[in-house]
């Protein structure tokens, strides 16, 4: 999904972006109204610096070399002027394409609620972005794709590991080259409780290597109150599936009020 872009024509000295991305190159590459031209790696076509300020610390780069900046979000500048940018930065297409290389950094360009460009840089290690979740006939069944990392091929397991307690519970699963599908039932999850709440984190599992779960790569944020699975039964025991603060997928198992 890309969203497309509408601007005025605005004269060079206002800094304002049609289009701003970061490829999988990690080059920031603008696109400006004419008549200024198009910028990449760090200039605005006319060879203007465009110059990147962490916002905690107040370091300043160029953005010819993103490779340099520290984690964090760094906010773009021209002429010591903000860039001003008519891109939310946001295409899932664009995101799925980024994930797809191997990396330990992911950089992404934003426009803040003022309008403005900034560029978030983190730390990533490989996991399973995840696509679908089915909750029914007493199995949680997860399909997605492997991000950040290689494509794997072969068996694997689909694990739920308590965070106190219970021994972890796996279930069947596959690699296909990036696409990851796998499932766990759910009752021996709720045979194991003794408490009346306990929470299972979920990975993919291949040959002792454990890969989160998760869904990141989209724009909703704060899913864990905005997105809701339907939950299931095991005798008294609810089991529903929920995401974390941090976008990763769990399992909530708790006692339902009322039994004994």
């Amino acid at each position: 999904m890309s969203i497309g872009a509408r601007y005025e024509v605005i004269p060079p000295t206002s800094g304002r972006a049609v289009t701003s991305r970061v490829g999988n190159d990690d080059v920031l590459r603008i696109e400006w109204p004419d008549p200024v031209g198009d910028g990449d790696g760090g200039n605005d076509g006319n060879g203007a610096e465009i110059i990147l300020r962490h916002v905690e610390t107040g370091e300043e780069c160029g953005a010819a070399d993103l490779t340099a900046l520290s984690a964090g979000v760094w906010m773009a500048s021209r002429g010591g002027e903000p860039i001003v940018t008519d891109d939310p930065g946001f295409s899932l297409d664009g995101l799925w394409s980024y994930a797809e290389t191997r990396r330990n950094r992911e950089i992404r360009a934003f426009r803040t609620s003022l309008g403005t460009l900034g560029l978030q840089v983190r730390e990533v290690e490989p996991y399973v972005e995840v696509i679908r979740v089915t909750a029914e006939d007493g199995v949680i069944q997860v399909e997605g794709a492997i991000a950040y990392g290689e494509p794997i091929r072969g068996a694997a397991r689909l694990v739920a590991v308590a965070r106190r307690g219970p021994e972890p519970v796996s279930g069947p699963a596959s690699f296909q080259g990036r696409w990851f599908e796998g499932g766990v039932e759910i009752a021996p999850m709720a045979e194991a409780q003794v408490r009346r709440r306990v929470f299972w984190d979920l990975y993919a599992e291949i040959s002792g290597t454990r890969l989160p779960l998760a869904t990141r790569l989209d724009d909703i944020t704060d899913k864990k109150t905005k997105v809701r699975f339907p939950a299931q039964r095991v005798g008294q025991v609810r089991v529903r599936p929920y995401y974390t603060e941090t976008d990763s997928l769990a399992v909530a198992l708790s006692i339902e009020e009322g039994s004994s």
